[in-house]
């Protein structure tokens, strides 16, 4: 009788992990096949038992509006959760709504714009090398949103993301580098992001690219296109 207890347990212990994987996949197909009503019932008890994964899908089904009425307080309380288990895309996804707020008021559980919250959020989901989060982590510095005003990390920032072949990104890196008073090589490395940008069609990138050819020679130009025509996104 000694042992019954703790053979119980190994037993429950080795079974849970199998139930909650049959669970995530029940789901997982569930959602993939539009059933998300289903979907919904299966995350559900995976989420409140602290499964990040099913805590992020759930907080999708909310933000999307996916079997349940859309609510984007909701859906942040379910990517918050996750988030701070170090679910990276919950931090990302968190930093994204909190980044441009979301939602039109009480019928969709509206969620404040908040430069603070997107900041800390989305500075993880950037240190892990997700892309967007680090554009949006740029943009933030570069204008003193939520943290204060910091060029230099707002650069190696939208250089990280712009060198991942994100178009804003490679707009950002060449607004700071071409800023840069009397940094030739600079607005040079800026000309070459302006024009993979305004290969894109980024609205700005040509008019920016007009007042770069200004203050470079013709050969600074032809280095800096060539430039642009060698890049690469990084994977």
């Amino acid at each position: 009788m000694r042992h019954s207890i703790p053979l119980v347990l190994g037993l429950f212990l080795a079974l849970a992990p199998a139930a909650a994987n049959a669970d995530a996949h029940q789901a997982w197909q569930a959602y993939r096949a539009g059933a998300y009503a289903k979907a919904l019932a299966a995350l559900q008890s995976l989420a409140e038992a602290g499964d990040p994964e099913a805590q992020y899908d759930l907080g999708s089904l909310y933000c999307d509006g996916l079997a349940v009425e859309r609510n984007y307080r909701q859906a942040a309380e379910w990517y918050g959760r996750a988030a701070a288990q170090g679910h990276m895309r919950a931090q990302f996804t968190l930093g994204f709504l909190a980044y441009h707020g979301a939602g039109r008021g009480e019928e969709d559980g509206a969620v404040a714009r908040d430069p603070v919250a997107a900041a800390r959020w989305l500075k993880p989901a950037a240190e892990r090398d997700n892309a967007m989060a680090q554009y949006l982590l740029a943009s933030l510095y570069r204008k003193g949103e939520g943290v204060p005003r910091d060029d230099g990390k707002a650069l190696g920032w939208a250089l990280a993301a712009a060198e991942q072949g994100i178009t804003a990104a490679q707009y950002e890196a060449g607004l700071l580098l071409g800023s840069r008073e009397h940094a030739w090589a600079s607005w040079m490395e800026a000309y070459k992001w302006f024009v993979l940008a305004a290969r894109k069609g980024y609205p700005g990138a040509r008019q920016n690219l007009e007042i770069l050819a200004k203050r470079l020679n013709h050969k600074e130009i032809g280095q800096a296109e060539a430039a642009a025509d060698a890049w690469r996104p990084v994977r």
